[in-house]
């Protein structure tokens, strides 16, 4: 729900934009108006009197039947009606219903240029966000083969074994175990500084015990 301050500050900026806009700044006032600012207070908020807005309200409720709030009008026209008159007159008004319409539209393709504007922004954030998780996650790795190359370690019984536990996890029936147990494979390998190629028994001795 537009407030009080944002609805007079749109009408100020009607005002000072020309007749053109005056039955917009109208529309804001009362509806600021409606919700409880009195014309006093509208007043100081646009700059203007309370006489001013007074009279401004007065040309919305007759229904906007003048061409101008504050131009020529017989005493006739300053007479006109009461509050139902005018609701009759404006129900009966073309040109007011137009203007409605028009206010309307241009109130609606403000909004849906707002949502927009916001979507796109969420999207910007969703995509910053994920190339800062990338980043983060790249740094963690790099952080953990910089320190793996600080130190060798040798392959004794009590680290062949963890790898051994690992790779025998590579044939488990849950991918996620799987993909989980291939990551730890090769961050053990990057540990103990050796290459697939020297973790690899030679085929001799695989030979060998087969033949055994």
């Amino acid at each position: 729900m537009t407030t009080v301050e944002e609805l007079l500050s749109r009408a100020k900026r009607a005002i000072e934009a020309g007749e053109m806009s005056m039955q917009a700044a109208a529309e804001d006032i009362a509806a600021a108006q409606k919700q409880g600012a009195t014309q006093r207070q509208i007043a100081g908020a646009i700059g203007k009197s309370a006489a001013w807005v007074n009279r401004l309200l007065g040309w919305r409720e007759s229904g906007y039947s003048e061409q101008t709030a504050f131009g020529p009008s017989s005493k006739a026209a300053r007479q006109r009606g009461s509050r139902v008159q005018a609701a009759k007159h404006r129900q009966h008004s073309p040109m007011a219903d137009e203007t409605s319409a028009a206010i309307s539209r241009a109130r609606a393709e403000a909004a849906e240029a707002e949502a927009a504007r916001a979507k796109a922004e969420a999207r910007k954030a969703k995509d910053e966000a994920a190339r800062a998780k990338a980043e983060a996650r790249a740094a963690r790795e790099n952080l953990f083969r910089a320190q793996c190359e600080n130190y060798t370690i040798e392959l004794d019984h009590q680290k062949r074994d963890r790898l051994v536990k690992l790779l025998g996890m590579l044939g488990s029936n849950h991918d996620g175990e799987r993909a989980n147990a291939a990551k730890k494979v090769e961050q053990h390998r990057v540990i103990l500084r050796l290459t697939w190629d020297e973790l690899v028994i030679p085929a001799t001795i695989a030979a060998n015990a087969r033949a055994a």
